[in-house]
């Protein structure tokens, strides 16, 4: 139960999500999540099976440059095959200064879509979560 607050508290405060709160009835997070590539993703989150979070550790702009296409382009295509309504791309990373700026040009370059947001998080920031599936009748 503590983990689902801590996870509702990061969607809600942290990435700023106006989700109502029946979308909260359902919740499921990942840890560790390999991807193609030799890429993981430190979390995947489903809200509701409508928001699709992932969230990957960054800290160097080679990593951002190579990373951040691939990772729009996969949760775009996992939003849109599972028919959930948005995708969220967190950047968890101790370096913020010096990776937001090329992450933000890559994203408006890169992604057309209203549907995608992108956020960039002090790793701090990012709660521990345990792999869990919580479903509310």
């Amino acid at each position: 139960m503590k983990d689902i607050e801590k996870l509702k508290t990061f969607v809600k405060e942290t990435l700023g999500c106006a989700c109502p709160e029946e979308v909260f009835s359902y919740l499921k997070c990942k840890n560790n999540v390999p991807l193609h590539y030799g890429t993981e993703l430190l979390r995947k989150i489903n809200i509701g099976n409508r928001l699709l979070i992932y969230v990957v550790e960054v800290n160097d702009q080679d990593s951002v440059n190579l990373l951040l296409p691939f990772l729009f382009d996969t949760g775009k295509k996992e939003r849109d095959d599972a028919g959930f309504n948005r995708f969220r791309l967190v950047i968890a990373t101790d370096r913020v200064g010096e990776i937001k700026d090329s992450a933000d040009t890559i994203m408006k370059t890169a992604v057309k879509d209203d549907r995608v947001h992108l956020h960039i998080v002090p790793k701090k920031d990012i709660p521990e979560f345990s792999d869990a599936t919580y479903s509310q009748p």
